[in-house]
């Protein structure tokens, strides 16, 4: 990401740009269609982050004030109906292919901001982890984890789950979270 002066000022052609780029397992978007647009412009599709919104302005912070000595992480999840790290398709046609519930893959991004020292660019990194939601049961603390991943899908309003590809899935992967969840311990 490359600051457009002034780096801080965001009207018109001013803000954060997307400049350069290796994206090799995009999770449902497409490089060509992002490149060289502004943050509000890659954004603008994703529920509660257009133009305008207080989370675009708080990535916009984010940016503006990051430091060269500082990183700062975050987590994105989502869910696929495969495995599969390549999917460039914008409209969930992922879950499609197969259905949820047990079935279903957590697809968790580990992303990454780093200010660099001499350009004042921002580089961008994201890890894509996948595991099967089966998965969940051979965890010990699987009652908090599915605990807390019913409580994320309850809270999505008709945009989000639309957005997310959930719209017809979220009550049945809730079903199987629950049930992962309450299953006793082996020894």
């Amino acid at each position: 990401w490359s600051p457009i002066s002034p780096p801080s000022s965001r009207q018109g052609v001013n803000g954060w740009r997307l400049v350069a780029a290796s994206l090799c397992f995009p999770s449902s978007w497409s490089l060509l269609e992002k490149f060289s647009k502004t943050l509000d412009e890659i954004h603008k599709p994703v529920p509660d982050f257009g133009p305008g919104s207080r989370n675009a302005e708080m990535i916009f912070r984010i940016f503006d004030n990051l430091k060269t000595e500082q990183s700062v992480r975050r987590f994105n999840w989502s869910v696929y109906s495969d495995n599969e790290l390549f999917h460039d398709d914008r409209a969930a046609e992922h879950l499609k292919k197969g259905a949820l519930g047990a079935g279903a893959f957590m697809r968790v991004e580990h992303q990454t901001l780093r200010k660099l020292p001499v350009s004042g660019d921002i580089l961008f990194t994201v890890r894509i982890h996948i595991d099967p939601l089966a998965a969940t049961a051979k965890q010990d603390n699987r009652a908090d984890i599915c605990a807390g991943f019913v409580a994320s899908l309850e809270v999505l309003d008709a945009a989000q789950l639309a957005y997310k590809g959930l719209t017809q899935e979220r009550d049945r992967l809730i079903a199987a979270l629950r049930k992962i969840g309450e299953m006793e311990e082996t020894p």
